[in-house]
């Protein structure tokens, strides 16, 4: 399992970002597929992130694609534009079954089959982001062997229960606390969700250190 202490999001339309994410020695990169692309730029950043996987240099960085919804289409197209780039891993968000897990698994094994790559080179890694994903932690958590981590999406699931973001976040502490919870008992990594105040690095700071005392991985 790769080690992840740091995961950096960028946009998979911008290949200036794409190259600038990879110069920065994180741990891993995700390429962003869904929120970070507009509906009418898919196409497009499908070809970028296509390209960049096999010509940027990214070093020791772990190259994950985030795709689109898997309860959608559009992660088909995704998946098909990218996955012959061999990426080291695919971002599923707003997962809410291990069916949806099982729908890129069995793709990602037949890929491989075909490549004649052995079967899991591939990696997943499951967003939980809405309260039916919390409900079905367990299951989704245990869908497949090709599962590396569970990935909290605060901000996402907050808007689906209908809370309001707080610094404390008391909002979310429950579905949090599922989320190690359960990865814990699968042999997972269990991610924070992100911090989205940019230039507030005390803030990150304190935010970070919540989370390893709650259990996070990071």
């Amino acid at each position: 399992m790769h080690i992840r202490r740091a995961l950096l999001f960028m946009p998979g339309d911008d290949r200036r970002k794409i190259e600038k994410g990879a110069a920065l020695g994180v741990d891993s990169v995700i390429i962003d597929l869904e929120d970070g692309v507009a509906l009418n730029n898919k196409t497009a950043a499908r070809a970028t992130v296509a390209a960049a996987l096999p010509e940027v240099p990214f070093g020791r960085t772990e190259r994950l694609v985030r795709l689109n919804p898997i309860s959608g289409t559009l992660w088909q197209d995704d998946f098909a534009a990218t996955v012959s780039a061999m990426p080291d891993g695919y971002v599923l968000p707003k997962v809410e079954t291990a069916g949806e897990v099982h729908a890129v698994a069995d793709r990602l094994a037949a890929e491989e089959d075909m490549r004649g790559k052995p079967r899991g080179t591939i990696r997943l890694l499951a967003m939980i982001e809405t309260a039916r994903g919390v409900l079905n932690l367990r299951e989704i958590a245990g869908s497949s062997a090709r599962l590396d981590a569970l990935m909290f999406g605060g901000e996402d699931f907050a808007g689906d229960v209908g809370a309001t973001r707080t610094p404390e976040g008391w909002e979310i502490f429950y579905a949090r606390g599922a989320v190690v919870l359960h990865a814990r008992a699968f042999g997972l990594q269990a991610v924070d969700t992100v911090y989205v105040t940019l230039d507030d690095v005390a803030g990150l700071v304190k935010e970070t250190e919540a989370a390893r005392a709650a259990g996070l991985d990071v």
